[in-house]
């Protein structure tokens, strides 16, 4: 016995294992099959993966939290030391057990996001975060804190994304949408359709580039908009080159921080002298800027370039950019051009372009915002990103400034600050609720826990009454068998008369009790409900109601003995005429 025992509980330890690393690995499976869905799609521009590839990190978490309610039902049985056939006979439903544990992982889930900044406080040093605003941290200068702060001294709303860009589909107010260095894949399946509705409203859009995916991004828009049919606005897109911007003869501290002078006339540039950058990239120029319709408001000098090998030189064989898959997609576009160089002429650094309905700003650099630069003394980096604002959103205050936060990750580990995780458990939420194939859910999951809280018809709790009375009338004419007559008989033989007339006097109390309807069944309530019950009743009838109440109700309550046959059956046939008469 002892042994079957310890073979018994080295099985459950076991069970216990499997289920710890079977979680852990589901988790830790979709987490890396994300970064590298990321690293192929930043590395493969026009030859995305499948859209299905999108769902499996998903389907990953939801076989995490299937599995995590197998250690929770699991370990719920073990500490209380219950097996399969207590359970049976204590009755207890294994499906009760399944929703506490549902409820337990929604309950730990839904309270991570809210108790976590209690940790850090909600603050956020990442790189460009307009939440990075602590001047003690070192790593203050990479935010944009001050950013936020010059747009809201000018009335301008600024709101932050740490979820899902199609929360802004709530808002009912024109939008300018800040891409403020994204480094997080935008996820083809449920963001890019948002920018292809967002591009078909009256919106804006500013984008700072930062070795990031804001590039593939935009190549992601532009087919979508190839094969959209409705699509009318051409939208625009351009190449950042991977390698560092160089400019050897406009610099501050190196020629790793541009300084960029020269300017196109353009209300953007009203009051412009100089903006300073740090190590930024530019947009991929020539004929590329001029096929899309880019209007180019700033450039370097003309000495200088894309420095891809880092080894501070311009050669055009090696700070050149392969574009032989651009030209051969699109029929129009120069074939000379399939290795584009990457120095020898100005480099664009800052774009826009006016689609009708959307105004696009883009900068090849997301730093000269950050606190650094944008409060460097000497340049005008501040008063030029109010001048993108003004013209963005068309001078108008009622806008609302939105910074897409959920793409800003930290570079070489996972986001683990309250934003980031708060992010991260709410994208998954605002995904399925926002897209068609999966919507469905919500709804079901909603009535399936809170059916029994949701009340029913009138005429559902009629017929329920109805059935309960049927019941009632059933177990009546049950007590009324030779088994019921057995027992009156054994209460006579016995001179136990009481007892005889409470169990005859049942069938008359569930009478009364149902026409009281909750009200306390006392003589003087009987009297009140057959008087309403029948109006003209005569006195003798309601006296001789009140004389057999008072009598029974004593006898029930012990007050009052019955000591002979004759009084029982005197009092048996008036609770008959009772019984009829009420």
């Amino acid at each position: 016995m002892v042994t079957a025992q310890k073979h018994l509980k080295s099985i459950n330890v076991s069970k216990g294992i499997i289920f710890v690393f079977l979680t852990g690995y589901l988790i830790f499976l979709g987490i890396g099959i994300t970064d590298f869905i990321e690293a192929y799609q930043m590395s493969h521009l026009t030859n995305p993966l499948p859209v299905f590839m999108s769902y499996i990190p998903l389907a990953c978490y939801v076989c995490a939290i299937f599995s995590g309610l197998g250690l929770t039902i699991f370990a719920r049985n073990s500490l209380v030391g219950r097996s399969r056939e207590i359970t049976a006979k204590k009755k207890i439903k294994v499906g009760s057990i399944y929703k506490q544990a549902l409820f337990l992982i929604v309950f730990v889930f839904s309270f991570i996001p809210l108790l976590s900044p209690i940790i850090d406080r909600g603050l956020n040093n990442q790189n460009f975060s307009i939440y990075n605003s602590d001047p003690n941290s070192e790593d203050y200068w990479r935010g944009c804190s001050d950013f936020k702060l010059t747009l809201e001294d000018n009335g301008y709303d600024v709101y932050n994304i740490q979820s899902s860009l199609s929360a802004t589909e709530r808002l009912n107010r024109s939008i300018l949408l800040v891409l403020m260095g994204p480094n997080q894949m935008y996820n083809p399946v449920f963001e890019v359709p948002y920018f292809i509705d967002f591009f078909k409203g009256s919106n804006s859009i500013l984008i700072c580039h930062d070795y990031g995916s804001t590039s593939s991004l935009l190549w992601q828009i532009f087919f979508a908009n190839l094969i959209d049919p409705n699509s009318k606005d051409k939208i625009p897109v351009t190449i950042f080159p991977e390698g560092v911007l160089r400019d050897n003869q406009s610099y501050a501290k190196n020629p790793e921080f541009p300084i960029i002078k020269s300017f196109r006339s353009h209300p953007i540039t009203s009051g412009i002298n100089q903006v300073i950058l740090s190590r930024a990239s530019c947009a991929l120029g020539g004929p590329f800027v001029e096929y899309f319709g880019w209007n180019v408001l700033g450039t370097t000098s003309f000495y200088s370039y894309v420095d891809m090998n880092n080894d501070s030189i311009y050669k055009y064989e090696d700070d050149n950019y392969d574009m032989s898959l651009i030209t051969d997609a699109i029929p129009d576009f120069p074939k000379s051009l399939s290795k584009m160089p990457l120095g020898g002429y100005p480099q664009t650094v800052f774009m826009a372009k006016d689609t009708g309905n959307v105004r696009i700003f883009v900068s090849s650099d997301a730093s000269l915002f950050n606190n650094e630069l944008i409060n460097e003394p000497g340049y005008d980096n501040r008063k030029f990103g109010l001048n993108i604002v003004e013209w963005l959103t068309r001078g108008n205050k009622n806008w609302l400034v939105v910074f897409d936060e959920a793409h800003i990750r930290p570079e070489y580990m996972r986001d683990l600050s309250s934003a980031g995780i708060y992010g991260f458990i709410l994208q998954y939420v605002v995904h399925l609720s926002t897209n068609p194939i999966t919507a469905w859910i919500y709804p079901l999951l909603a009535i399936y826990t809170l059916r029994k809280y949701i009340p029913k018809k009138s005429k559902e709790e009629e017929k329920k009454k109805e059935a309960e009375q049927e019941k009632k009338e059933e177990m009546a004419k049950f007590r009324t068998s030779s088994f019921f007559a057995e027992k009156i008989g054994w209460y006579k033989e016995k001179h136990r008369y009481d007892s005889a007339l409470k169990l005859l006097y049942r069938r008359l109390e569930r009478k009364l009790n149902f026409h009281l309807e909750g009200v306390e069944l006392t003589t003087k309530n009987v009297i009140d409900m057959v008087i309403a019950k029948e109006s003209n009743i005569t006195k003798n009838k309601v006296r001789r109601i009140a004389r057999f109440m008072d009598r029974i109700l004593a006898i029930k309550e012990g007050k009052r003995k019955i000591t002979s046959e004759e009084e029982f059956e005197a009092l048996f046939f008036e609770m008959e005429w009772v019984v009829n008469n009420v």
